[in-house]
């Protein structure tokens, strides 16, 4: 039997980064952060995948909340 992890929204993504959602969707506009558009739902995250790409790049959420997103 596989389980299957619920899918974040933006929403909640948000809350879990302490950002705003309209910084979720620059950062998913300039497709720097992994995400799943699903077709009728928007926008939807792996929290797995989250959790990977914040450790793999050391995200500040710092950076994320000012909006000073560099790279």
């Amino acid at each position: 039997m596989t389980t299957q992890k619920r899918l974040m929204t933006v929403k909640e993504l948000a809350d879990y980064l302490r950002i705003h959602d309209q910084t979720v969707y620059q950062l998913i506009y300039q497709r720097r952060i992994p995400f799943i558009k699903k077709k009728g739902l928007g926008y939807r995250f792996k929290p797995e995948e989250i959790k990977k790409w914040l450790e793999e790049d050391e995200h500040d959420v710092n950076e994320f909340a000012t909006g000073h997103i560099s790279r």
